[in-house]
């Protein structure tokens, strides 16, 4: 009884391991709105879902989408697998 339990709960705990973030799914994020950029520059990371690894940009404070994170770390922790 105790073995099956135990198998359980690391089946468990596999499972919501592997759930990921519904943003991580977005495209890698972008800047603006078509050909018009904004003016902000702040540090950000988006991750790459093709490529399984997040990769750096400056965003301008408009546009793009939710798949943006501050640090790297963050990213990391939240998308990559």
């Amino acid at each position: 009884m105790k073995f099956l339990a135990i198998s359980m709960l690391f089946a468990l705990l596999g499972v919501s391991l592997a759930l990921k973030d519904p943003i991580c799914d977005l495209p890698h994020s972008a800047d603006g709105y078509g050909d018009v950029a904004c003016m902000a520059s702040m540090p950000q990371w988006s991750y790459n879902a093709e490529a399984n690894e997040c990769i750096f940009f400056i965003y301008g404070g408009c546009g793009g989408n939710e798949n943006r994170f501050w640090s790297q770390y963050d990213c990391e922790q939240k998308c990559v697998e």
